[in-house]
């Protein structure tokens, strides 16, 4: 019996509390001080217990007589709290007793690891007080790939401020067996432990993938890395922008002409004199023509897989084609047709047709006279057109960036498909290594080689189509909107085009370009 009054028995059967009501009138509110004296009791529906003061002579259950120590484990196994469900007075005055007596309960609920000292905590009756927190595994730190430093292709700039094009260190040597890249491996995590004392096995780190040409680079393992190093002598490269390559290198000390023939070559040349009338040079990595007197009328001069740079710049005659997959540098360009990444010009472009990302035309005397240069992005100089208004078409097109996001989403969603794939594989492998300690045979060792091969294919997917996104991220990332900077003269004749907008310049202007609110300012 915990009360009997007027208007109801309130008593215990087992774990439950029941009602007999003998006189309806009893208000629901009062009913409180009866739990604030009994903390005990927990009223599992506050519906039944309206209904249970309604009916008289009905036997009602209205909840649960709760223990003195209640222990509580979340659903992981991971914490126990303790509640004391006891008044102040009665915790004020057993507060060592009921703390003995909750230490008890937890040894004999198998609690053993992440245990709190309850003397030194603060405790109020009826309130989850944190008696054990167990320890999470922290998984393994992920590969760490570095890769040798990328020099820089840039110009000098000069005190007076102007680019010098002129003098570049356009190749970087690599001798066989020097060091191009490594991997730190994945390490493995560090187990953790719940409150029972069970050990929950922790997480290898992500592996990566360095990233390399076979057939240039070999990979060995050196005081437990993977390091990256020359097969043989030749120019350093990126193919692609982040796979690292060694290209063969050939050196022409003299022209390239009647002596030597055209070239073609798979890997990186340099000629240190210049390419004579109706030669080509075709090479996979980067051409550097370091000759003064420049370039004249040669048919060809390609890089497949890598940049140019001309020193003396190139007379084309309306006969030569100049194509880099990357960068191209050169001191001018007359009567030529150019195609490259970015177009880096000390003087003048003439007559050319030019198609590049960004065609950037020497700032401060650079001139752009005749032709049509075609940029992705942005085309700069300081003069365009003459003032004999030759027909000059300077056209930037710009890129959809809609489109990019779009891929970018769908890529995004295949990813996280694949990242909760190989979540579930790594906590199955966890499991099975855990559980055999490595001694499986038979069909349990097939299904295991099985399962590691697909978290490795679905690693490898996962780390190409995280490239592929930061990739589109770059795009739109360097996809400022397209302009033509004029910096100091515009002549008439010259003809801005930007995306779909032109208009033909009619007097002589200068300033930066571009379309705004759909309308093309010039």
């Amino acid at each position: 019996m915990l009360v009997e009054n007027d208007f109801f028995t309130l008593y215990i059967e087992g774990e439950e509390v029941f009602i007999d009501l003998q006189k309806i009138g009893f208000p629901l509110k009062s009913f409180e001080l009866i739990t604030n004296q009994h903390p005990r009791i927990k009223i599992s529906s506050f519906p039944e217990l309206r209904k249970a003061l309604m009916e008289v002579g009905e036997k009602h259950k209205i909840g649960y007589y709760l223990p003195i120590i209640d222990i509580q484990v979340s659903q992981n196994k991971m914490r126990a709290d303790v509640l004391f469900n006891v008044t102040s007075s009665q915790l004020e005055n057993e507060k060592a007793r009921l703390i003995s007596q909750a230490e008890k309960a937890l040894d004999e609920y198998g609690i053993v690891f992440g245990r709190t000292n309850l003397a030194e905590s603060a405790i109020y009756p009826c309130t989850p007080i944190v008696a054990a927190v167990g320890q999470d595994p922290v998984k393994g730190q992920d590969a760490k790939i570095t890769y040798i430093a990328r020099p820089e292709r840039k110009p000098v700039i000069r005190e007076d401020g102007i680019a010098d094009y002129y003098e570049m260190n356009f190749v970087t040597h690599v001798q066989e067996g020097d060091w191009l890249g490594e991997k730190i491996p994945p390490q493995e995590g560090i187990p953790g432990r719940d409150i029972f004392g069970v050990e929950i096995a922790a997480l290898r780190g992500t592996d990566a993938k360095l990233l390399y040409d076979r057939k240039a680079v070999i990979e060995v393992d050196e005081d437990g890395k993977t390091v990256l190093r020359a097969m043989f002598g030749g120019a350093l490269e990126f193919i692609d922008d982040d796979v690292v390559s060694v290209s063969r290198e050939l050196i022409i000390n003299g022209d390239v002409g009647p002596e030597t023939g055209s070239i073609t070559f798979e890997g990186a040349v340099t000629i240190y004199g210049t390419v004579l009338a109706g030669y080509s040079v075709k090479a996979t990595g980067d051409i550097s023509i370091e000759g003064n007197e420049g370039v004249t009328n040669a048919k060809e001069i390609c890089s497949s897989e890598g940049d140019i740079y001309i020193k003396g710049g190139a007379f084309g005659g309306d006969m030569s084609l100049i194509e880099a997959s990357g960068d191209l540098f050169i001191k001018h360009a007359n009567n030529c047709k150019i195609y490259a990444k970015n177009l880096y010009v000390g003087l003048y472009i003439l007559g050319s047709e030019v198609v590049a990302d960004h065609v950037l035309v020497d700032k401060n005397r650079g001139k752009i006279i005749g032709g049509r240069i075609e940029a992705l992005f942005s085309i700069e100089s300081a003069y365009a057109g003459n003032v004999h208004e030759r027909l000059t078409h300077l056209i930037a097109k710009g890129i959809d960036k809609d489109r990019i996001y779009e891929d970018i989403q769908q890529m995004a969603q295949e990813l996280k498909d694949l990242q909760t794939t190989v979540s579930t594989l790594e906590e199955q492998l966890a499991k099975i290594d855990q559980l055999s300690g490595n001694q499986l045979l038979g069909e349990q060792a097939n299904v295991y080689a099985k399962l590691r091969a697909t978290l490795d294919a679905s690693r490898s997917k996962m780390f190409e189509l995280d490239q592929d996104i930061q990739m589109g991220l770059r795009k739109i990332k360097v996809a400022e909107p397209p302009r033509i900077h004029i910096a100091k003269e515009a002549h008439a004749g010259v003809v801005i085009q930007i995306g779909r907008l032109s208009r033909t310049i009619t007097s002589t202007t200068m300033g930066t370009f571009e379309v705004i609110d759909q309308v093309l300012h010039v």
